[in-house]
């Protein structure tokens, strides 16, 4: 189970009052005591899906079904902690987003990854996460606005997105995410990301100090060394990664770890587990997910999954829940 730094909550219950809630109440129903952000620093941690569910229920109780999109948007980059202090001391954009990229373990552990690539004229800041509440789009909605602070951080004010996509379903009121992320927004994408010309990835960051990247660099590699090692997260992580892109096989995998893929087959056996297991372990919270809380057609998810074609899907599917993916979506969506 993952954990997220305090510090993604920051402004929650400033957020709560101006939507007229009670702070103190929606905490205290989800497990958590009313002086929470008092007695905890932003470096401390908390279960990711706790968060999850108290950002939730912050949506019901105050009828806001976009709070944690908006929520993100009063906060600013430091809410990354170390991360942010080596990213605004890299030589451009696109440096400091891959500094992201690459140390996003220290704000939020196993489970959760951050992308960059460019196409064409674009780049795409994506995000994904394993969990396994069913209230993901909370999570993404409000890591979709704390990129927008962090670009506008980077970049200036001036900075708006291309279009921003989200997995989950579309809302009932599209106008706020409009006002939110001042740009075109879609759902019921494959992936949920921000996506911006790529030319600002060239842009210098002013008032860099090499001596002072250096020294970040050096607490964070030591902060990354006390990080409880799990291979079967790490591989886990990486299936996630590469299987929208369609090269996830047991020889990219191991590739990205550096190790032959029998040496990887090998650590796996010693943990108990194996490539092909961990993979249909994350295809099918995929496919669920989806089907649950996306428009996503079989044809397409099947793809996305690196299946061979729809039937084969279908066969695994009604292998772990005895029931084609139609049925089942049918029969989640109608509560049947």
């Amino acid at each position: 189970m993952g954990t997220v730094r305090v510090a993604v909550l920051a402004g929650f219950e400033k957020q709560v009052r101006l939507l007229q809630g009670n702070p103190d109440k929606i905490l205290r129903a989800n497990g958590f005591k009313p002086e929470f952000f008092t007695e905890f620093e932003a470096d401390d941690v908390v279960c990711y899906e706790r968060v999850e569910r108290l950002l939730h229920a912050a949506a019901v109780a105050t009828d806001c079904p976009h709070f944690a999109a908006r929520l993100g948007t009063q906060q600013n980059i430091n809410l990354l902690g170390s991360i942010s202090h080596l990213m605004l001391q890299s030589n451009n954009v696109g440096a400091a987003l891959m500094e992201l990229t690459d140390h996003l373990l220290l704000h939020v552990s196993s489970g959760a990854t951050a992308k960059l690539h460019v196409f064409g004229e674009h780049a795409y800041l994506g995000y994904y996460s394993s969990s396994e509440t069913g209230l993901r789009k909370q999570s993404d909605e409000l890591a979709m606005s704390q990129s927008m602070v962090v670009m506008k951080a980077l970049c200036g004010e001036d900075w708006k997105p291309t279009r921003v996509n989200f997995c989950h379903g579309p809302p009932d009121n599209l106008r706020p995410y409009l006002k939110i992320f001042d740009t075109t927004v879609f759902f019921g994408h494959d992936r949920t990301e921000i996506v911006f010309p790529k030319t600002w990835l060239e842009l210098p960051i002013l008032q860099t100090d090499p001596a002072l990247n250096m020294i970040l660099r050096t607490h964070i590699n030591q902060l990354e060394e006390n990080i409880p090692q799990d291979i079967c997260a790490r591989i886990v992580q990486l299936i996630r990664e590469l299987l929208p892109v369609g090269s996830c096989s047991t020889e990219t995998v191991a590739e990205r770890l550096a190790v032959h893929p029998r040496t990887m087959q090998r650590m796996l056996r010693e943990e108990g587990s194996s490539f092909s297991e961990l993979l249909e372990s994350v295809r099918q919270e995929i496919a669920s997910e989806r089907l649950r809380n996306s428009d996503m057609s079989i044809i397409q998810l099947s793809d996305y999954l690196g299946y061979a074609d729809n039937t084969a899907f279908t066969r695994a599917f009604k292998r772990w829940y005895g029931a084609t993916p139609m049925q089942w979506r049918k029969s989640v969506n109608t509560g049947g």
